[in-house]
């Protein structure tokens, strides 16, 4: 077999007549909400927690869906209750950046 080392010589196993799909799903079908940011410490020991309010008609799957990527990328943890989502410690203001990077419209409340 021949080694291939451009993308002309990868072209050539493609055939003459395929068309691409260009498939891109959307990243969030959540619509944009209007939310609360709190800043609190009752309760924990004087361990911060953000606790995101302000969720209209989402399900517990797209609190889940929302909120797993922010914890991926700033490598907190979190939890989901009462139609609420609990970030542990105080990384606030980039988890309001990212929020707002969704479209979201996010206020800070408490701190």
């Amino acid at each position: 077999m021949k080694k291939l080392t451009s993308l002309e010589d990868l072209k050539s196993l493609i055939p003459k007549d395929y068309k691409s799909e260009n498939i891109i799903k959307s990243k969030s079908s959540i619509k944009k909400q209007t939310l609360e940011a709190h800043y609190s410490v009752k309760g924990r020991a004087g361990t911060p927690v953000i606790i995101l309010k302000g969720f209209s008609g989402l399900k517990k799957e797209d609190l889940k869906s929302l909120a797993k990527p922010i914890k991926n990328k700033l490598g907190i943890g979190g939890s989901i209750k009462n139609n609420e989502i609990y970030f542990q410690g105080d990384k606030r203001e980039k988890i309001i950046s990212i929020l707002e990077l969704q479209g979201h419209s996010v206020k800070r409340i408490g701190g």
